[in-house]
């Protein structure tokens, strides 16, 4: 993880298997490939991170502005943790079949997650009248991308914090009916 942290998707096998005192061919035998230690990387994260706690407080939210709230704290805490390995399947997708598969499955699983909370904005009667739920999960899948967390945070600096809080009033003030 370090060393994806610092060398970015330019990380190879041979560089892991120096820091880890072991061989490359000791890698293929645990991960098949680099693609496998990247995905598996990624399992791992998912699971000893921050995720699902965060994953849990959008689940259990007692009203849909309150799961919009924690779709936003999900992205500015997970987003940190997780963009070494997500630089690497940002990179590597778009010529590796396995790292391909995984960020599309990764993806449609982080959109049915927002559609989930859009269906409870519009069953709750506050999704906005120029939005069906398709296009408002499109819309929040687009705003939480690994992309506009980069461009944001990476690019313009923007802290955790600023980050949430522009985010939580984006979703709301785009998604959600004005309050009279």
């Amino acid at each position: 993880m370090r060393l994806v942290a610092s060398r970015g998707p330019r990380v190879s096998l041979e560089d892991v298997a120096d820091e880890a005192g072991i061989s490359r061919q000791t890698l293929y035998v645990h991960f098949g490939s680099r693609a496998g230690l990247f995905i598996a990387m990624a399992e791992y994260m998912d699971t000893s991170e921050q995720l699902q706690p965060l994953l849990q407080r959008v689940f259990a939210a007692p009203t849909a502005l309150d799961a919009l709230d924690a779709v936003a704290e999900v992205h500015a805490q997970y987003h940190p943790v997780a963009y070494p390995v997500a630089r690497v399947f940002l990179a590597g997708r778009y010529d590796d079949e396995a790292l391909r598969r995984t960020w599309d499955e990764r993806m449609s699983s982080r959109r049915l997650l927002y559609r989930d909370v859009v269906a409870r904005l519009h069953d709750e009667g506050l999704l906005g009248a120029r939005w069906d739920v398709e296009t408002a999960t499109d819309i929040i899948w687009a705003l939480t991308s690994w992309q506009m967390w980069e461009a944001l945070v990476v690019e313009r600096g923007w802290s955790k914090a600023d980050y949430l809080r522009h985010l939580r009033t984006v979703l709301r003030q785009t998604l959600v009916v004005p309050r009279t």
